[in-house]
């Protein structure tokens, strides 16, 4: 009977159709202001980086389309269902339902709701656009198209990794099993496991939770629930979760005599899931509820696979613990040469150094260092601490730039610390005119570098390093956080720093209305002029946006680049690593795939970017085939100015410390492993190690051992920079058995502090700050240079050199310390207390042969020939020869004097001679003998230093 109740009870008319648009116009809102807001964007990147930008996005797009539609893409055509539109469906059912109506009776069943094949197909499109952001992966994407252009990234080989943990592990070899699937292992593989993963997720675990839960509900309602059935597909859902995790185990980074079992094990749970829950489905058309036994059945029967399977893991632990290298060696074996391939350590030449301690005679001393002035040339004394206190009051009171970074470069075989400035607001600018002063004003820095040299530490006007020093594309400060602009009809008024017009083809210009939808302020400013307009002059920013497969950050810092130069223009070198983690390469342990694809020289004011090629591995290829255009090779003139990265330096060398051992025995017990000592960086120097004719420019960093209880070095790694040979590592090894060690830097700083005469120079210094302590090898001495300055940049003051230590880096249980204004005085005190003197002034002589000893013995080698000694007390001839000079300190410059003696005698005293003439003054005596030639005396003699 009609009446006001059953009215006000009415569900409203089309209520279901005014939802479903009404969420159809909330979805269409959303993509279009997405889209709206990045339109602007798009089109000014397209415009202004054509293909540099379009590439990125094709690629992410690519990647998109074919994860999501992995993910997403529902393909029952048959059920139709839908979790959305279910839940939708729901909702719209309860705002229709009146108040009486029980919940239980508006919740349909989810496994009986379909929707229309036009609906379903479209909603499948639909959920791709929607959330195929979600599924970005623009390697993946790289790769793809990569293996459609008819590359191979050894896909065909991937089925054989599901035999790896089951074959005997001794006919296993990397180079052929692992190696080669390696390309697919980082690329393709972890994405696809990704998204199969999330797809399970979905449409086995949600969906069959959500059928369970609406048929209990719906099936309650009538009074039959079918808790059986519910168990059934419970059984089923959790048996695939299972099943997953075993093939997921396949691909590990970490293999050993018990994954198997581990599989195994894994694997059968889960299919035994499936059997019960097949059967349970069976038996669910009779039963409604499970039966207690069967319960217990399920659960005793996979606990006793997981008993079996770990006891047996547990009996290998055990056996494997008296047996370990017989259980784990070969697996370690493949650990190791995986490892050496992901870090290229059989590229790394390994050369035994021989550590002496010999002392040079005081009379060779000088010859000596004249032998190795290349060496003692090229000692790099200004660290980075003191070159940049140095150089920071260049800066003088210019409050709109500042420092930020400073580099080690090589120019004309001599390295430069040079300093690279960002601009920066000035403290005094207010408020209101913060916005026209970033975007407009401090767009640049007109002088960006200062250079220092770095073994003199002597100013270098930059100019001559670089012509172009204006930097509009650079690294922090307002390049970091604005962009800049200018309008284009500025005519002969500029509001850019110093009255400044930049003239480059960097940034895009834009026209109203544009220039008023990507800042409204020009709306005002420039309502119908064009701006032109600088964006992403962060380096880092730019090259991440055009070239975003390559890391611009390691191991948590800043990937380093620095300045180079063509002669006329100047550039930023950053070089380009790619890297990949390994979770799903067997064996790897996780350590991550590196490699050096190449180098991008970005133009400091125009912004441009030139791809340079050097690496020679798989994604090289596949970024080559895709920017083949792009890429060059390495211009000559960057042949003295390019250095190998520092990050990938010091990677390589930390897996080299444990992955140089190759014997498995040694390598599971693990005595023989190095590290890097505490707070020691690599050093860029030009030096000469054994081995080279020359001096070269290298990488260098010392290595201790591992646990190590005492702080010798083990050896030092050295990488050289010179094009022809770039990237060449080689690591000098001192061996174990050495009578003679090789001290580490804390040791080297030690030895520097015991030593007496730098302990009273300390106390006149004050509080000098000790620099880098560098190893180099000078002719055949290991010997540590370190500079001493009078103050650091903490303080406030200009860095003032104290003095320079030469440590000598060989022991054997007594350290040598030389201290001198420059490497060749420190060098030359090092020597002299290695042979047991000192110069001559310092009165110092060898116990038990003091000067009147010295002089004994040389009259006695003259007496030993019959010749006489005369002293006359003066002596008058026309005309005087030098025939030669020595030293004779020890007893170690005996045989240099006796040679040269001999040599005087021979060549100089005739045979009808018996006298010989000697003569003494402060510090040495005098032996000569007259000849008489052409009837003109002449007086050829030698002298000998003996001291005071």
């Amino acid at each position: 009977m009609y009446n006001s109740s059953t009215e006000s009870n009415s569900p409203p008319p089309n209520a279901g159709k005014l939802i479903r648009l009404g969420i159809i116009a909330i979805i269409g809102i959303i993509v279009l202001v997405i889209v709206g807001n990045q339109g602007i964007i798009l089109s000014m990147n397209m415009a202004e980086f054509g293909d540099q930008f379009t590439k990125p996005v094709y690629y992410s797009v690519v990647s998109a389309l074919v994860l999501s539609s992995i993910a997403l893409v529902n393909v029952d055509l048959k059920n139709r269902s839908s979790v959305v539109w279910y839940a939708i469906h729901i909702v719209i059912t309860f705002l229709n339902r009146t108040s009486h109506d029980p919940v239980s009776r508006n919740i349909s069943s989810f496994k009986d709701y379909r929707l229309s094949v036009p609906q379903f197909v479209m909603w499948q499109v639909t959920k791709v656009f929607l959330f195929g952001a979600l599924f970005v992966n623009i390697m993946f994407g790289l790769a793809v198209v990569y293996l459609m252009d008819g590359n191979d990234l050894g896909i065909s080989n991937l089925p054989q990794i599901f035999s790896l943990p089951f074959v005997e592990p001794n006919t296993i070899d990397a180079s052929q099993n692992v190696i080669p699937l390696i390309p697919a292992l980082t690329i393709l593989v972890p994405p696809i496991l990704a998204v199969i993963g999330a797809r399970l997720a979905i449409y086995v675990g949600l969906h069959s939770i959500i059928k369970v839960a609406t048929s209990y509900i719906y099936d309650s309602s009538q009074g039959k629930p079918k808790f059986l059935n519910y168990v059934s597909t419970i059984e089923a859902v959790i048996g695939i979760g299972v099943i997953w995790a075993g093939i997921n185990m396949f691909f590990t980074d970490q293999m050993d005599y018990n994954t198997k079992y581990a599989i195994g094990g894994t694997l059968a749970v889960g299919f035994i899931l499936i059997a019960f829950s097949i059967f349970d489905l069976f038996r669910s058309k009779v039963l409604t509820h499970p039966i207690k036994r069967d319960i217990y059945v399920r659960v005793f029967t996979v606990i006793a696979i997981a008993i079996i399977a770990g006891s047996i893991m547990a009996v290998n632990n055990s056996i494997a613990d008296a047996r370990k290298i017989e259980f784990l060696g070969p697996y370690t074996k493949q650990q190791i040469d995986v490892n050496r391939y992901l870090g290229e350590l059989d590229k790394v030449q390994v050369t035994t150094n021989d550590v002496k301690l010999t002392s040079v005679s005081p009379n060779n001393i000088d010859s000596y260092i004249s032998q190795n002035g290349d060496v003692l040339n090229s000692i790099r004394i200004w660290d980075w601490e003191a070159a940049f206190a140095k150089m920071k009051p260049e800066i003088g009171l210019i409050p709109y730039i500042d420092f930020e970074d400073n580099d080690i470069l090589r120019f004309n075989n001599t390295l430069y610390w040079t300093a690279s400035m960002k601009p920066v607001l000035p403290p005094t600018v207010s408020l209101e005119n913060r916005w026209y002063n970033e975007h407009l004003v401090y767009t640049h820095v007109p002088n960006g570098f200062l250079a220092l040299e770095a073994t003199t530490g002597q100013s270098v006007e930059s100019g001559k390093l670089f012509s172009q020093r204006t930097i509009y594309y650079g690294e922090g400060g307002l390049f970091a956080d604005n962009w800049s602009a200018y309008p284009t009809n500025r005519g002969d008024t500029s509001a850019e720093l110093n009255n400044a017009f930049y003239t480059g083809t960097g940034g895009i210009t834009v026209s109203p209305p544009t220039s008023w939808v990507f800042e409204p302020n020009f709306l005002l400013s420039f309502p119908s002029d064009s701006v032109h307009v600088m964006r992403y002059k962060d380096v880092y920013s730019r090259m991440s946006t055009l070239y975003p497969y390559f890391l611009y950050n390691m191991f948590g810092q800043q990937l380093d680049f620095y300045p180079v130069t063509d002669g006329q223009k100047t550039y930023w070198l950053m070089p380009l690593i790619v890297g990949f983690d390994t979770q799903s390469v067997p064996w790897s342990i996780g350590n991550p795939y590196l490699r050096l694809v190449g180098f991008a020289l970005v133009d400091t004011y125009n912004g441009d970017i030139t791809l340079l090629k050097y690496g020679d591995d798989y994604f090289t290829d596949i970024i080559e085939s895709q920017y083949g255009d792009k890429f060059q090779p390495i211009p000559s003139w960057l042949n003295e100015q390019v250095r190998y990265p520092q990050e990938l330096f010091t990677w390589k060398t930390e897996m080299f410390n444990i992955y140089h051992v190759t014997d498995t025995e040694k390598f599971i017990q693990a005595s023989q492993f190095y590290v890097i000592p505490a707070n020691l960086e690599a050093y860029y120097i030009t030096a000469k190690p054994p081995g080279f004719d020359s001096v070269k420019f290298l990488g260098l960093l010392s290595l201790e051992q591992r646990g190590g209880q005492g702080r010798n070095l083990s050896g030092y790694m050295i990488v050289e920079n010179d094009l022809p040979t770039f990237g060449n590592m080689r690591f000098y090894e001192v061996p174990q058995n050495s009578t003679t060690k090789l001290i580490g830097p804390t040791a080297v700083k030690e030895a520097l502090d015991k030593d007496s005469e730098f302990a009273q120079l300390k106390t006149l210094l004050r509080t000098p700050r000790i620099g880098d302590n560098i190893l180099y090898q000078v002719g055949q001495h290991d010997v540590y240079f370190i500079p001493v300055y009078t103050a650091g940049s903490g303080g406030g003051v200009v860095a003032q050199l104290g003095t320079i230590a030469a440590v000598g880096a060989a022991f054997n249980g007594e350290y040598y310390v030389g201290l001198g204004n420059t490497p060749q005085e420190a060098f030359e005190a090092y020597l002299r207390e290695l042979a047991g003197v000192v110069t001559p002034a310092s009165q110092q002589t060898e116990v038990g042969f003091d000067k009147d000893e010295r002089i004994k013995t040389i009259k006695a080698i003259f007496e030993e020939r019959g010749l006489e000694i005369v002293t006359p007390t003066s002596l008058q001839v026309p005309l005087s020869f030098e025939e030669g000079d020595v030293s004779l300190f020890s007893r170690i410059d005996m045989d240099t004097t006796t040679e040269l003696l001999n040599k005087f005698i021979d060549e100089h005293v005739s045979s009808g001679t018996k006298r010989i003439f000697l003569w003494q003054t402060e510090e040495s005596i005098n032996i000569g003998t007259i000849k008489s030639v052409d009837g003109i005396p002449e007086l050829h003699y030698i002298t000998i230093n003996v001291g005071k």
